[in-house]
């Protein structure tokens, strides 16, 4: 498949699966996630961030909604703070409440790649409670991008499904919305795509045991 028929093809996935997260759930989804942010992260992320030797100093929040994320991250001492979104509601948001309080910056991405954003310019990638919903074809897109925008020895922290029901079938209709993926074929693509993939952890969400993953893997020098 050439450039141009990939790109069309993940734009279809974007207008299909992308834009349920903006205005219209700033209630249901966005305060009710927040409000659950501290306990995930004292739970679950901060255990295994403080594990590894991650350079804060230019990080991303990738699909950043509402910027609940990116507050924690500068709690632990983030430097500068990319946000990205492919909802403009959500940039929208986060250049109107966070931009304004310095050290941050806002980016409204196409839904399937980060240009124009640089090569080799960052040194961490951070995604926690979004990548769970996204198509297998649109996250194997985003870890090649992680690879291109990170600097050698940059790390990741990704959050991504590890739910292999519903092959073909909308994501919607799976537990928690959880998208077709897995850990082990995420780490294959990783791997190929330049990276030392550090540790792979699976854990419940909302009862359902192992549906999500936390793959934690650092960008290898070419």
């Amino acid at each position: 498949m050439n450039k141009n028929k990939l790109s069309e093809r993940l734009s279809k996935v974007v207008e299909t699966e992308a834009f349920h997260w903006g205005d219209n759930v700033a209630v249901a989804y966005h305060e009710a996630a927040a409000a659950h942010m501290d306990a995930h992260w004292s739970s679950i992320i901060l255990p295994i961030l403080s594990t590894y030797p991650i350079d804060l100093s230019e990080t991303i929040d990738f699909a950043c909604g509402r910027g609940r994320n990116a507050r924690k991250l500068k709690e632990v001492g983030a430097g500068n703070i990319t946000l990205v979104d492919v909802n403009a509601e959500n940039i929208a948001y986060c250049d109107q409440n966070l931009v304004p309080l310095g050290g941050y910056a806002v980016f409204l991405n196409n839904g399937y790649d980060l240009h124009p954003l640089p090569s080799e310019a960052y040194t961490f990638v951070y995604s926690f409670d979004a990548m769970v919903h996204f198509d297998l074809e649109i996250v194997l897109s985003y870890i090649a991008e992680f690879a291109r925008v990170l600097r050698p020895g940059g790390f990741a922290f990704v959050h991504h499904s590890n739910f292999t029901g519903n092959p073909g079938g909308s994501f919607q209709q799976n537990p928690h919305w959880r998208n077709f993926m897995s850990a082990p074929i995420f780490k294959h693509v990783a791997v190929h795509d330049g990276f030392d993939v550090l540790r792979q952890e699976t854990f419940a969400w909302g009862g359902a045991a192992d549906i999500d993953c936390i793959t934690v893997m650092k960008r290898m020098a070419t």
